[in-house]
């Protein structure tokens, strides 16, 4: 499969020739003006001490998901709360998408649309106020059931990061209510000319999936060069009350990786990936009656990237790094509707940009990072609707969206003061941007032609009536961001930190242009509508002793302008001036909506070989203006696992995962029972074979076949029970 994907020659020549062009871009810019060349990616995550000193004590071998402090995509540290689900996470467990390996955590609830179309919410917001990065770089493609997320292969990647709160200083808009970034796997260069590598295989019971993934990788001392490759099937997954239809996916994918340092203080980085999905079943959604059958037909991702990092150029330049990016997700969607109504929707999103960005460190408590950012998102629908009666078939045309481009300049700075070492640190950071969108305009349909089933080359084109949906425009816009943390040091293992953000998001193109008309409920979009806005606060707490890690945290975050989908009449009339109305919903500004909560992580040490975990959230969210709750807001929900660890030889965890009925609704939303499901998972250790080795991981996930609902897939339609018990094996040859 991997060898018929590499036959894409189109894409191939497309993507080959972005490379040549950035490189050599990159390399005159390098030699033109050496005293220019600006920094574009941030350092790799850094640890705390506090949080060092937990590791060392193996206290979670099974699960390495604390919450940690960072020095972020910049070089200062920032008081952010995040996540980091480290390689080890991701192979010991059974995820099917990234957002799987997400929800074991506090503050983060797993969204679905099915098995493979999953996403995630933080502290009660959803996708569009989140931001999705790859390797750094905007994944950006259509909201609602897009399915971004699942366009990442789990087996690439070295980690997974998530800040929880507000990110618009770092990374602009979109990041509103946190950030997930996917970091690739990358190998070490060596002293010597070596070969590394894996394959491994593993199978799901409850959906008959198989999955299986390769990777070979070269390093020298001056060089690395990676290649892997993932194909993966799966079919209807069961549920406790029977087989869950058209819910079975098809995805495989193939990516390289490579580096090198032709000067010990340079480094040059490149990065491609190729994804793609066929007959991946969408076995419900609000928009789509209950009668219809819908799934992607095709899903593909590309992404390229290449970066020049510089190393201390200067005593107080420490390092400067120069990036290009481009990113396509392409969608091609088939919606059986009835036996009569066939509707085939399809989008292409493609995303370009540059960043650079420069740290300097004038003593070891003053630092300052000065960055820029632009990119541009170009998105293109279309929608294909057709209609059978008794003599021929009625073909309309239609837009989903118009033809739509979003342009996106910024610079931020953010300074570190350490003002009283070991005890008090500020960090301070601003951000300016510059937006600009632009549409063309939306008709009703484009265009109406028929045929005859028995001569379908045949067609007559109608001269109709077309309902101007949305006019030509332009739009332009600045926004700000703007933080500040303050950190506090009582002991040398604890911490406080309080950290007050505000925080700005312009609508998504789709938020401002969409007409999802899928013969169920009618979502249409508003080209009026405000930017969002909202200050941000976070206080955490951290206790790290030799058997004991807590960390617990509040937040307030206080919206203006949140953008809702609303019930309400969408009026629009034709060429004739005929004027219609339909029952739709309409994206919407909420004048103030406030989202209270907190969370609580907790590690135990028992002894040598055994530990424990557990963690707790609460979210709440109300729109202020209507006291009411707001839609898809998760339950209380946590973790309580129980872990045996044999050093060298064997780790088993026995967890449970709640959550409590939600009842907190908005209007229009269905209440959810609470659940309890158990699960059981054991890995070994690498077993040394010679110069190879072998590992094997197995698990139970809902032991008890237990039935229950997704709080934030009761949007999704009928169908939204959740998988019933799993088993599931993995193997794995390396060397």
């Amino acid at each position: 499969m991997i060898v018929q994907l590499a036959t894409n020659q189109n894409i191939m020549k497309h993507f080959t020739a972005v490379f040549l062009v950035i490189f050599l871009c990159s390399a005159y810019i390098c030699q033109a003006n050496n005293s220019h060349r600006i920094q574009m990616l941030a350092d790799s995550l850094l640890i705390s001490s506090d949080q060092l000193e937990l590791d060392s004590l193996d206290s979670v071998p099974l699960i390495n998901l604390n919450e940690v402090d960072v020095y972020g995509i910049t070089s200062s540290r920032l008081a952010f709360p995040l996540v980091i689900v480290d390689k080890n996470a991701l192979q010991n467990f059974s995820f099917t998408t990234p957002a799987d390996a997400l929800q074991r955590e506090p503050g983060i609830f797993l969204a679905r649309d099915g098995i493979w179309a999953t996403s995630v919410n933080i502290r009660g917001l959803s996708e569009q106020r989140l931001l999705f990065l790859v390797d750094e770089d905007r994944l950006l493609t259509a909201t609602d059931i897009a399915a971004a997320l699942s366009t990442v292969d789990l087996n690439a990647l070295e980690r997974i990061e998530v800040i929880k709160g507000a990110g618009s200083v770092l990374y602009g808009t979109g990041a509103m209510g946190g950030v997930v970034n996917f970091v690739p796997e990358r190998p070490t260069y060596s002293p010597f000319l070596e070969s590394h590598g894996n394959v491994n295989s593993s199978f799901n019971s409850a959906n008959q999936f198989w999955s299986n993934h390769a990777k070979v990788q070269l390093t020298n001392r001056q060089w690395y060069l990676s290649l892997n490759g993932s194909y993966r099937t799966a079919q209807n997954i069961r549920t406790p009350e029977g087989k869950l239809p058209n819910s079975q996916f098809n995805d495989a994918s193939w990516g390289m990786q490579a580096g090198m340092k032709s000067v010990e203080n340079q480094e040059l980085l490149v990065n491609y990936q190729h994804f793609e999905a066929w007959n991946a079943g969408l076995p419900g959604g609000s928009a789509f009656p209950t009668t219809a059958k819908v799934r992607y037909k095709d899903v593909q991702r590309n992404h390229f990237s290449a970066e020049y990092i510089f190393s201390d150029l200067t005593d107080y330049l420490k390092r400067l790094i120069l990036k290009a990016y481009t990113q396509n997700i392409s969608r091609d969607v088939e919606n059986i509707v009835n036996n009569s109504t066939a509707i085939f929707p399809s989008s292409n999103n493609n995303t370009s940009g540059i960043k650079a960005v420069g740290d300097w460190e004038y003593t070891a408590y003053n630092k300052l990072t000065l960055g820029v950012e632009g990119w541009i998102r170009d998105a293109k629908t279309s929608r294909i609707k057709e209609v059978q009666t008794s003599s021929q078939i009625n073909v309309f045309g239609e837009q989903p969206t118009p033809n739509a481009q979003v342009q996106d300049a910024g610079i931020f700075a953010q300074y570190s003061w350490e003002f009283s070492p070991h005890y008090w640190m500020l960090n301070a950071g601003i951000r300016l941007d510059y937006l600009k969108t632009t549409n063309d305009s939306a008709f009703q349909p484009v265009y109406k032609y028929s045929y005859f089933p028995e001569n379908p080359s045949m067609r007559i084109y109608e001269d109709i009536p077309r309902s101007l949906l949305f006019k030509a425009g332009e739009k332009n816009e600045f926004s700000y961001a703007a933080h500040v943390d303050l950190i506090f040091h009582p002991t040398r293992r604890q911490k406080l930190a309080l950290s007050v953000s505000n925080s700005y998001r312009a609508p998504s193109l789709e938020e401002l242009f969409k007409y999802i008309d899928q013969a169920g409920t009618l979502r249409v979009g508003n080209p009026d509508l405000k930017p969002e806005k909202g200050i941000f606060s976070n206080l955490g707490y951290t206790l790290s002793e030799d058997h004991l890690y807590v960390k617990t945290d509040l937040f307030a975050n206080y919206l203006f302008d949140l953008i809702a989908e609303q019930h309400g009449t969408y009026t629009y009339q034709d060429e004739n001036g005929n004027v219609s109305q339909r029952d739709a919903l309409i994206n919407t500004n909420i004048d103030k909506a406030l989202f209270l909560g907190g969370e609580i992580e907790l590690q135990w040490k028992i002894n040598p070989v055994f530990s424990m975990m557990t963690n707790f959230s609460y979210t709440q969210g109300r729109n202020i203006d209507k006291d009411a709750f707001l839609p898809q807001i998760p339950p209380m929900n946590g973790l309580f696992s129980v872990n045996y660890h044999q050093k060298e030889l064997i780790d088993i965890s026995f967890s449970a995962l709640w959550a409590a009925r939600q009842g907190d609704v908005a209007p229009g939303e269905n209440p959810t029972a609470g659940h309890l499901i158990f699960n059981a998972d054991v890995h070994t250790e690498k077993l040394s074979m010679n110069r190879n080795y072998l590992q094997f991981f197995a698990g139970i996930e809902n032991i008890f076949d237990k039935a229950y609902y997704n709080h934030l897939s009761t949007t999704r339609g009928i169908l939204r029970l959740e998988p019933g018990r799993n088993i599931y094996v993995k193997a794995q040859l390396g060397w």
